[in-house]
């Protein structure tokens, strides 16, 4: 290709210097739900896990997760551990120390289990496991978001980017 004017030479040194921006990665699609269970009381009544759970009390959370997806992907679910002996018990300590960006009170509820994947940590056998799925809402937000947890095998539990944590 031939240029016949200076511009022209600029114009095309530009376009072939020009980049498409990097698109982002498209978001996590919504973990398929494998079991849920509802309680309903004698009355009629629906049983909510935030209704059982504030029993257990709270934990002490100092230190804010680093990465956007801690808690809030399947593939970067709180380490809970406890198993069956004591993993509710630890979620539900750690979904009540959960406060909103400005203190507000976090309500939850379990949706379920999903995301099989594999422990060693897990009783069952060839280690299958499956994480707990709780939907998390505070006054104010724009609508209920899921938090993953693994009850099989124990981390450094953290806060959740967007949520702080009740003072201890």
């Amino acid at each position: 290709m031939r240029i016949h004017s200076p511009i022209a030479g600029v114009v095309l040194f530009l376009t072939a210097c020009t980049t498409t921006p990097t698109p982002k990665p498209a978001a996590e699609p919504p973990a398929e739900i494998l079991s849920s269970t509802t309680a309903t009381g004698p009355d009629g009544m629906v049983i909510t896990d935030e209704m059982i759970g504030r029993r257990s009390g709270e934990m002490s959370l100092t230190r804010t997760a680093g990465g956007e997806s801690y808690g809030w992907s399947q593939m970067a679910p709180v380490k809970v551990g406890g198993g069956f002996d004591s993993g509710a018990e630890r979620t539900y300590r750690f979904l009540n120390t959960l406060r909103g960006p400005n203190g507000e009170d976090v309500h939850y509820d379990r949706v379920g289990t999903c995301c099989p994947f594999t422990s060693p940590n897990s009783p069952f056998e060839g280690g299958g496991a499956l994480l707990e799925v709780y939907e998390v809402s505070y006054k104010g937000m724009a609508g209920k978001r899921r938090l993953y947890f693994d009850w099989y095998d124990e981390a450094e539990m953290m806060i959740p980017k967007g949520l702080t944590a009740a003072a201890h």
